[in-house]
């Protein structure tokens, strides 16, 4: 008798675990994330319970969780959990398991917004050597590369192969399926660092056709075309284009506040490049603050912030300032970012900026002419920024 209550309490735990893990992806889907996370942490004990910490549905339902704990920005946690699946899941599943792999990828994607891309790299290799693309694992596992090499200051590098991710979408799953969508939205956002900014925002204006729809993708091409028309010094149409984001993006289903940050700067930008200085600061003291008290906001934000900032207190005359901004900007990149990343070097440039209008002519030369030779080298000659900072260090060279 007692065995048979066992047995159907077990098969009942592991019909509400499976029901449990259902609900769970249906949430994801949704981009109910919170929701999701307590029916994913409840089919995991369950299937602990009744099949073991290291059963495949164990495993697969805690790979599930992970991913919910990085959509909710909790990298830290997310990264420990896939770390011990890491340790799991080849010895129980073996190396070619699905849940193998997408443990990999998601843990490469946790790491790059942890500003160690060069590990990403490594695991999203490994998974293509495995799973070349037109898979569902070689296309997640090929974007995730493609976001290391941005992370690494590849950015051409990062361009071309989102361009080659988008065709290959395109044809395995169509010009409109989110894969293929979104492998436009990373070259874009490439194609901006490279200073293309025409292109940028004909692309830009492209997938937003094409979306036809306002979640966290529309937010990220928003904040790419915001950043594109900055390039292109229309700062009206920029600013309008961010306010309008920012107010949208409280009722996108999947809010963020890396996303919400971003589109902050971009306005602040666009602000700053009006002339409209102490507003521009306004903005980044908000996003600074916002980035203080929000927990799991990407780390690698913590540059623009400061660059920005500092534009903004130099706009002012506020040098000393400006200065202390600059430095922290640098400061940071020098520790997290690669040294030809586009955000290394704006900080690097904006702290000559300062170092100039301070009057501190050898070491505003030093410092600019080492940008310069950097921009040129890495982002060519007739990039925006290069230009912009070899017509600087020739003025101050100017007896």
């Amino acid at each position: 008798m007692f065995a048979g209550l066992r047995d159907r309490a077990h098969k009942r735990d592991l019909r509400l675990a499976t029901e449990l893990h259902g609900e769970g992806d249906r949430l994801m889907a949704r981009a109910r994330w919170a929701e999701a996370e307590r029916a994913l942490r409840r089919a995991v004990e369950l299937r602990a319970a009744r099949l073991g910490a290291e059963a495949a549905p164990t495993l697969e339902t805690r790979g599930r969780l992970a991913t919910v704990l990085r959509q909710l920005s909790r990298r830290d946690e997310a990264e420990a959990e896939l770390r011990d699946l890491l340790v799991h899941c080849p010895a129980v599943l073996g190396e070619d398991h699905a849940i193998t792999n997408e443990v990999q990828i998601s843990l490469a994607n946790v790491l790059i917004t942890q500003s160690r891309p060069d590990e990403a790299a490594d695991l999203a290799l490994a998974v293509l050597r495995r799973h070349p693309a037109p898979d569902e694992l070689g296309l997640a596992a090929w974007d995730t590369k493609l976001r290391a090499r941005a992370a690494q200051g590849r950015h051409r590098e990062a361009a071309e192969e989102a361009q080659a991710l988008q065709a290959q979408s395109a044809h395995v799953y169509g010009e409109n399926h989110i894969h293929t969508l979104k492998a436009g939205s990373d070259r874009v956002q490439n194609l901006i660092y490279l200073g293309e900014f025409e292109l940028a925002e004909y692309e830009c204006r492209a997938l937003i056709d094409r979306h036809g729809k306002q979640d966290l993708l529309w937010l990220a091409v928003i904040n790419a075309l915001v950043i594109a028309l900055n390039g292109l010094g229309h700062h009206d149409q920029a600013e309008i284009t961010a306010r309008h984001a920012l107010e949208q993006q409280a009722q996108v289903a999947q809010p963020s506040g890396d996303m919400r940050l971003s589109l902050s700067l971009g306005l602040s930008r666009s602000l700053g490049s009006s002339g409209r200085h102490e507003e521009a600061l306004r903005v980044a003291s908000q996003a600074r603050a916002e980035f203080l008290h929000t927990p799991g906001i990407r780390v690698t934000l913590t540059a623009p912030i400061a660059t920005v900032t500092a534009k903004a207190l130099l706009g002012l005359g506020r040098l000393e300032e400006a200065e202390a901004e600059a430095r922290r900007a640098v400061a940071f990149a020098e520790s997290h970012l690669s040294p030809i990343h586009h955000s290394s070097l704006e900080a690097a440039t904006t702290l000559g900026s300062v170092l100039a209008a301070q009057d501190r002519r050898a070491e505003a030369q030093e410092q600019l002419t080492l940008c310069a030779t950097t921009w040129r080298e890495h982002y060519g000659p007739r990039h925006p920024r290069t230009i912009a900072t070899e017509t600087k260090l020739a003025a101050l060279l100017r007896p």
